[in-house]
């Protein structure tokens, strides 16, 4: 089996395999016999997809699909995580993530992969950059969902002592003159730093997050041409600290800061919605989703809604439960789509999701009801049609 990065998972969405098997396994257990609880979830999770394949496909179908998925499964060594696995198996693939993030046991066997598990790990853990000061040296690291990296190592030329030319001598004492001098040679050194990692950076939008001494980080600042350098850093020395010890650190204040733009979602909803450029409907938004018409769609992480999606013209045949590997979770289903048209997808609580909807949507237009639309000439002074008030408030 494969050993897959979240990114190489998020790939699978433009995949077709069906018939498609999709187990998701927490591996955060803290008791004695942790592993061999695992391994018990495992096999029911398996028995699971295994009875989903058996309404669907014939025997030899079956066959190929599933003993080397029994094979695989037995030889996948379990270990204790604060995350989960997620495996991806069809006849031609087969593939396992190691997850970040807590997930709940589940198996679907559909026509595509279940991958709303693996937005929501994006979503949580983004990537960002972190620049720690050491004594020495600079170090630039990239945080992704999959690892933590050095990307560069650069010497940090600060000249700690210098005398005073002759005709620069202090003329306010030597201790605030030498004050100055330091701060003029820090300032030059960060300067220097920044022409050295701007090619690292140019172009892009990924948080950089400081590390260090107060004292550089704000020299830095003052000669950094990074778009998007958080304001906040990681104050103190970290000379000691190896690359996990840091991306441990940073993750607390990382959060904090992402968490931002899901109440950021939540907010242009409640915004859409009061202007008609909103919808909570499922199939209304399945529609949309088929048209490429969703901006942006929140759905509740922890809900399954099982059905049939036709991703070509939008239409949904809802179901009270799964019953065949044919049915899948509508609203994964509905998130990949949305994500091929260029929509932004985020994954919630259902606690915090708008309303308690297990899904919602912000349009990029509303189609007017043919009861509104009339003739050019006919048109009411002062009054524009939806589609022309929604542009103006976009804009």
């Amino acid at each position: 089996m494969k050993e897959m990065t979240i990114n190489d998972a998020l790939k699978l969405v433009n995949s077709k395999a069906a018939p498609a098997i999709s187990i998701y396994l927490g591996t955060n257990i803290q008791d004695r016999d942790g592993v061999t609880r695992m391994k018990k979830n495992l096999q029911s999770l398996y028995r699971t997809a295994e009875t989903l394949i058996a309404k669907t496909y014939d025997s030899r179908t079956r066959d190929r699909l599933l003993v080397p998925l029994k094979k695989a499964l037995a030889a996948l060594r379990l270990t204790r995580s604060k995350g989960g696995l997620a495996i991806y198996h069809s006849e031609h693939f087969s593939g396992v993530v190691r997850l970040p993030t807590t997930v709940s046991n589940l198996a679907v066997a559909a026509e595509s992969f279940h991958l709303k598990p693996i937005f929501r790990c994006v979503q949580i853990r983004r990537r960002y950059r972190i620049l720690a000061f050491r004594k020495k040296f600079v170090e630039l690291i990239s945080v992704t969902a999959d690892e933590t990296k050095l990307i560069q190592r650069v010497e940090l030329l600060v000249r700690e002592e210098r005398p005073f030319p002759e005709n620069e001598a202090p003329k306010r004492g030597f201790n605030e003159g030498l004050k100055l001098r330091r701060q003029k040679d820090l300032r030059e050194a960060m300067m220097t730093l920044n022409r050295q990692l701007e090619s690292y950076w140019q172009g892009e939008s990924l948080p950089l997050l400081l590390a260090g001494p107060l004292h550089q980080q704000d020299a830095f600042r003052t000669a950094c041409s990074h778009t998007n350098l958080m304001e906040r850093g990681l104050i103190g020395h970290v000379d000691e600290l190896d690359l996990n010890a840091l991306e441990g650190l940073s993750t607390s204040l990382m959060e904090q800061y992402f968490s931002k733009f899901e109440a950021q979602a939540i907010v242009a909803f409640h915004k859409a919605k009061g202007s008609g450029f909103a919808s909570t409907d499922l199939r209304q938004i399945a529609e949309a989703a088929a048209r490429g018409q969703v901006q942006s769609l929140l759905i509740a992480e922890d809900r399954q809604i099982w059905g049939h999606f036709d991703r070509e013209n939008g239409l949904v045949k809802i179901l009270e439960q799964r019953n065949d590997a044919t049915s899948d979770d509508l609203l994964d289903d509905i998130a990949e789509l949305t994500m091929i048209k260029g929509g932004k997808i985020t994954v919630l609580p259902s606690t915090q999701m708008p309303g308690n909807y297990p899904i919602v949507a912000v349009l990029r237009w509303i189609d007017i009801p043919k009861d509104l639309q009339y003739p050019h000439q006919y048109r009411p002074a002062n009054k524009m049609p939806w589609r022309e008030q929604g542009a103006q408030i976009i804009a």
